[in-house]
C-alpha cells in the first residue's frame, strides 16, 4: 500500500492542474446486466457510497473473512476519490463481483478485483477487466496496470490472455505478508 501511496502521489501532481467531473460520473457502461452461462442475468452497475457494504462483503468471502481495504477506505473511494471508478455485480440483492481502479493521469490502474467464490470460472473477472479496459480508452488513457501476488498464477495467465505484460517485481509488496507483486501493464 506504501508503495501505491507513492505512485498515486506522482499522478496526482500532473492532475492538479485539470479540472474535471468525477470518473465515475464521466463513464458509462456499457451495458447494465451480464449473462451466465445458465440464463440467469446479474445486475451491473457502477458502484456508489450504497455498495460499500456489498464490496467489503466480496472482500470477506474471497479473503476468509478479511478485508484488504476496511470500511473507511471503501467508502472514502467512492464517496471523495474523484480518480476512483469501482464496478460492482449482484444478482437479485446478493453482491457477486466487483473491480476498483484509479484514473490518473494517462494511466487507469486497478486497485482490486475479486469474484466470490461460488461465482468463479463464470467469465466476470474478464468482463470486469474489459470493461476498465473499455472506459479507459474511452478516457484515452494510454495503459491500464495492477499488481498481482507472484504466487497468483491463475489471474497472471487471465491478465496476460486481456494484453497485459509482465512487468518489473515489486518486492515485499503486501503488508501481511510481504509476498512479491509482479506489475503487469496493457498498453492502449
Amino acid at each position: 500500500m506504501k508503495n501505491f501511496k507513492s505512485w498515486l502521489s506522482k499522478k496526482l501532481e500532473y492532475s492538479k492542474t485539470r479540472t474535471f467531473l468525477p470518473i465515475a460520473n464521466r463513464i458509462k457502461l456499457e451495458k447494465t446486466f451480464y449473462s451466465l452461462s445458465d440464463e440467469r442475468f446479474l445486475n451491473v452497475k457502477i458502484a456508489d457510497e450504497h455498495d460499500v457494504d456489498s464490496i467489503l462483503e466480496i472482500q470477506r468471502l474471497c479473503y476468509n473473512g478479511h478485508t484488504p481495504w476496511d470500511r473507511i477506505a471503501v467508502l472514502h473511494e467512492i464517496r471523495y476519490n474523484k480518480n476512483a471508478f469501482y464496478i460492482i455485480l449482484h444478482e437479485d440483492n446478493q453482491p457477486i463481483a466487483f473491480v476498483g481502479a484509479w484514473f490518473v493521469a494517462s494511466e487507469a490502474h486497478i486497485t482490486n478485483i475479486a469474484t466470490i467464490p461460488n461465482y468463479e470460472r463464470k467469465g466476470l473477472g474478464t468482463y470486469l477487466l474489459k470493461e476498465i479496459i473499455h472506459s479507459a480508452l474511452e478516457e484515452n488513457m494510454s495503459k491500464v496496470t495492477l499488481e498481482v501476488r507472484v504466487s497468483n498464477h491463475v489471474a497472471q495467465s487471465l491478465y496476460t490472455t486481456l494484453g497485459f505484460q509482465k512487468g518489473r517485481l515489486k518486492k515485499e509488496y503486501y503488508a501481511k505478508d510481504h509476498e512479491d507483486a509482479l506489475e503487469m501493464i496493457c498498453i492502449l
